[in-house]
């Protein structure tokens, strides 16, 4: 983007961005929002096609070589789905989330129906946290462009690249032990395994599919030493990566 220091946001850009909190609108313009500082820079840093950034005066030094529009503090606060957002807000062009190739990582990480956008973004944080690349999600699973997803992976939605589609297919023919986390099964402290392997992580009300269920060789469990009745998904996830890098 060239530089240009003197354009002010307008009241048909504000509606044009509240429109995009909704899938359907996002997924017929084939843009996303990016909201808060930390985001908007990683955005910035990333492979990402940025198509317009919007910043508060009291943030704008942080894009003197890019374009950008200046916005006021309410304006930002009347479209941004965050409540304390009072620097920026960028739109960037969506990529292509079904065009998978097998990169052959040594793990691989598979979501089942994750329906909670917070959890997506939780989880694709950990998975940068702990160096994996993707992250295969079913079409069930929320949408990675879901603005309280891009906002919970806190910039590391730059770096993580999530693939949606028909999973049953995927791990059918996945070259690989297949493990499934569960409330029972072999402990996730005792298990090792140097084969590739895919671990399935089920949605948070109905847990791993029947037709997934299936396909696996085991299930690990994560385990229990008090009274709660289960774990976040994305609590789990961070378990299951931290055991993962531990062997």
């Amino acid at each position: 983007m060239s530089q240009n220091k003197n354009r002010i946001a307008v009241k048909s850009e504000l509606k044009f961005i509240k429109s995009l909190k909704l899938k359907k609108n996002r997924v017929k313009e084939n843009m996303f929002i990016v909201e808060g500082l930390k985001n908007v820079l990683e955005l910035l840093n990333s492979d990402f096609k940025v198509l317009e950034v919007y910043s508060t005066d009291e943030y704008t030094h942080y894009f003197k070589k890019i374009s950008y529009k200046v916005i006021s503090p309410a304006q930002l606060t009347q479209i941004s789905t965050l409540s304390n957002n009072q620097s920026c807000l960028a739109l960037a062009r969506c990529k292509d989330l079904s065009s998978y190739e097998d990169s052959l990582d040594h793990w691989t990480i598979v979501l089942d129906g994750i329906s909670d956008p917070g959890n997506l973004g939780t989880i694709i944080r950990a998975l940068d946290w702990f160096g994996f690349n993707y992250v295969i999600c079913s079409n069930s699973c929320a949408d990675f462009y879901n603005p309280k997803a891009i906002s919970a992976s806190m910039g590391s939605f730059a770096r993580i690249n999530a693939f949606y589609m028909d999973i049953v297919p995927f791990l059918k023919t996945f070259e690989g032990d297949i493990y499934g986390l569960d409330l029972e099964g072999q402990p996730l402290d005792k298990f090792k395994n140097a084969n590739r392997a895919a671990f399935v992580l089920g949605s948070e009300s109905h847990g791993i599919s029947d037709a997934i269920k299936v396909l696996l060789k085991d299930n690990l469990t994560i385990k229990k030493y008090g009274q709660a009745e289960s774990l976040n998904v994305a609590m789990a996830t961070n378990i299951l990566l931290y055991h993962l890098r531990s062997f």
